[in-house]
């Protein structure tokens, strides 16, 4: 079973590719099939299977343009293959398994998206959202799942508001919208358990952000994407919630 959830991972995290190019283009997830967006070749089926295509059939190119495949193809499907494995071992596939498999999609479109155009489609924060809220009445509990929207979400309010007061954009409104998502799914357990949400994602942002400053992949006037931290710090609380 364990081995099946690992492949049903690799196989969504494909399809997750495709909404990660699609949806900032508003284009249909589903029409037409995949192909390359460059020579618009069809992908074969023996070309899309997740991981090992990229690495020992197309070996990084479209075997139509020859043109490079980005790393990102390998890379999504590797990682949601891994979340719902160890998603899987934690809370099995009952209400809060199934409800933590599709956090880990949204997520990983949400963080993708954030990284290629430095927003977050709403539809991807308020299905997290939406599924926190519903799945409440069978797991966590309708209260908690509310207060944790709001109390997760409080503090970015907060931050959003301090830089707009004073003409300076700190963060994105789309990550008080993810923070509130987030805290509908894991719901409110304790303020330590919120201390740690924030802490997590800021440490991550600001250890991440000095190296690729230092790296002179970005400089402190650049936008540096938030959404992947606040997901990760996600991630990491409603593991151990």
């Amino acid at each position: 079973m364990q081995g099946l959830i690992l492949l049903l991972g690799f196989v969504i995290g494909s399809f997750l590719n495709v909404c990660i190019y699609r949806i900032p283009k508003g284009e249909s997830i589903v029409f037409p099939s995949s192909h390359c967006p460059l020579c618009g070749h069809i992908i074969r089926w023996y070309e899309n299977i997740p991981v090992f295509s990229y690495i020992f059939i197309l070996k990084g190119k479209c075997s139509g343009c020859k043109e490079h495949i980005s790393m990102q193809y390998p890379i999504v499907e590797f990682v949601t293959g891994i979340l719902f494995y160890i998603f899987f071992l934690k809370f099995g596939l009952g209400i809060l398994g199934i409800k933590y498999l599709f956090f880990i999609c949204f997520l990983v479109v949400g963080v993708w998206v954030d990284f290629n155009y430095y927003y977050i489609p709403d539809r991807i924060s308020l299905s997290i959202f939406v599924i926190g809220i519903i799945s409440s009445f069978f797991s966590i509990g309708f209260e908690r799942s509310v207060i944790g929207a709001g109390i997760f979400a409080l503090f970015y309010i907060i931050l959003y508001g301090f830089g707009e007061s004073f003409g300076y954009e700190i963060m994105g409104f789309g990550d008080v919208k993810l923070a509130m998502g987030i805290g509908a799914m894991v719901g409110y357990f304790s303020l330590y358990q919120v201390f740690m949400f924030l802490n997590i994602a800021f440490i991550l942002g600001a250890i991440i952000g000095v190296g690729l400053i230092l790296l002179k992949r970005k400089t402190r006037k650049d936008i540096i994407p938030f959404g992947p931290y606040i997901a990760i710090a996600g991630l990491v609380i409603g593991y151990f919630s």
